[in-house]
């Protein structure tokens, strides 16, 4: 399993990242005669809603009723606006990330040497928008058996279920997977609770202040070089 933003994908800042996601979309719903300030705080708490979801429910089952609870707007008015947007505007966020000259290459050798090779993104964007960011550095769907969408995931990082939920689609045990990560909150905390092994990525490493001496690291050339050995 592989994290996307700032480990296949290095984003300049996800703050900024945020600011120009929510600016887009905010003109996209003005384009479709929508209050945009209604939209987008339904759409903020769904987002809050996905990454708490504990229910046992879809992701996207989770955000657009609470879309609608907030906003008063239906999945059938908000999703096809939000799929306009990732079909025609999303790619402006290109600007914002970093190129990753690696990123096919960990790609191709987590398919060679694993049975199940996973993107593992934090599971708050439908499939279109993980598509386009992974187009940013050269990876296609197909390179991979599977990728952790709003759709498919009923949790979210850094929930151990989260990971739990990838290693059972595959009847999998936590000792037989290995997830590269960025974050030591988001993914190396709750696979290590699992016992799953990792590999920290440090080129655009994330700490939230948190020790990671524990855990094996390095840079790109690094995982590359571990990939290679095993």
């Amino acid at each position: 399993m592989s994290d996307l933003d700032n480990t296949l994908l290095p984003i300049y800042t996800q703050e900024r990242f945020a600011q120009m996601w929510l600016r887009d979309m905010a003109r996209k719903f003005v384009d479709y005669g929508i209050d945009p300030q209604k939209a987008l705080e339904g759409i903020n708490n769904g987002i809050r809603a996905m990454i708490f979801n504990d229910t046992g429910r879809r992701n996207i089952e989770v955000f657009y009723d609470v879309v609608k609870d907030i906003s008063g707007y239906t999945e059938a008015q908000v999703a096809p606006i939000m799929l306009d947007y990732y079909n025609s505007t999303f790619d402006n966020i290109y600007e914002l990330t970093l190129p990753n000259p690696h990123a096919v290459t960990i790609a191709r050798l987590m398919r060679e040497k694993a049975d199940h090779s996973v993107v593992a993104t934090m599971p708050v964007f439908t499939i279109e928008a993980v598509r386009s960011r992974m187009s940013w550095v050269g990876l296609k769907p197909g390179m991979f058996d599977f990728i952790t969408t709003a759709e498919t995931s009923c949790y979210s990082k850094p929930n151990p279920n989260y990971y739990q939920e990838i290693l059972d689609r595959f009847g999998v045990k936590a000792d037989e997977a290995l997830m590269i990560g960025n974050d030591v909150r988001e993914d190396m905390q709750p696979c290590k609770t699992l016992g799953i092994d990792t590999f920290l990525v440090t080129d655009h490493i994330i700490t939230h202040d948190l020790p990671y001496d524990d855990y094996r690291r390095g840079r790109y050339e690094e995982l590359i070089a571990f990939l290679e050995s095993l």
